[in-house]
């Protein structure tokens, strides 16, 4: 197939593409608007009844209480599924600005490590110097890390759970780049991948947890596709998982390379 008419190809099936996210995203819009009210008024009423408990007789009150929180804590979680689904279906339009890419993760690392420490979970940092910056919506991209990091945690929790052991959590954090692309890893010690899920994991609605939606990680990708960037997932080279996420170095600046 000549070079032109697959280029033409590759931005009609772009343009379907997103003509079909633009549809979907309305009737996202529009589902979420109709479930909102209704959940919203089971939460509230939920709270109230916990709040007249004390109304009771003594031998139904835990009875009741136990009911009522499973009642507000399942609308709480639909209600973020919810919001999750429309966030991946009705993107915000991105504000992206130059940035440190090492600094954005030096930043990150360290608001996440508190987190980690609880669940003694060790993150450690390989990064490049004298990187070239990339253009980034620091907002939205935050989501992708943060997406990464509870993914890491989780697979190490799974992991000890599994084993039955208080095996040490490490989260590790790489970036280099080449001549036109910064590349960041975000890697794990947990249950690790199978090939299954290498192939499907990044799908909407696929997830490997009990309780997971399976929306974080679509997301994820959809953001970093946003940013002209690719991600990547693999099985570590001793357990665990690696996410390997790749950023255009000049042409998302806005640069052309022969002017330089």
């Amino acid at each position: 197939m000549p070079e032109n008419a697959r280029e033409r190809d590759k931005e009609r099936a772009e343009r379907f593409k997103k003509e079909r996210m633009a549809y979907v995203g309305l009737l996202a819009a529009g589902l979420v608007h109709e479930a909102r009210t209704p959940l919203h008024a089971i939460q509230l009423n939920a709270e109230m009844l916990l709040e007249d408990t004390d109304l009771l007789p003594v031998e139904l009150q835990d009875k009741f209480s136990r009911r009522c929180k499973r009642m507000y804590d399942e609308v709480k979680s639909l209600t973020r599924v919810l919001d999750a689904f429309l966030t991946f279906a009705r993107p915000p339009r991105l504000a992206p600005e130059p940035t440190d890419i090492n600094q954005f993760l030096r930043e990150f690392i360290e608001y996440e490590r508190m987190e980690m420490e609880r669940a003694e979970i060790v993150i450690t940092q390989h990064l490049s110097r004298d990187m070239y910056p990339v253009s980034l919506d620091k907002h939205q991209f935050r989501h992708v890390l943060l997406n990464l990091f509870r993914n890491a945690k989780e697979s190490i929790e799974q992991r000890r759970d599994q084993e039955d052991s208080d095996c040490s959590g490490e989260i590790g954090v790489a970036s280099e780049e080449d001549e036109k692309e910064i590349v960041f890893t975000v890697s794990d010690n947990g249950v690790g991948l199978n090939e299954d899920d290498v192939e499907k994991i990044f799908e909407v609605f696929y997830t490997t947890k009990p309780k997971g939606t399976g929306l974080g990680l679509g997301i994820v990708r959809r953001i970093v596709e946003d940013h002209h960037g690719r991600i990547v997932a693999s099985p570590g080279n001793d357990g665990g998982a690696v996410f390997r996420v790749t950023l255009p170095r000049v042409l998302f600046l806005g640069y052309d390379e022969e002017n330089e």
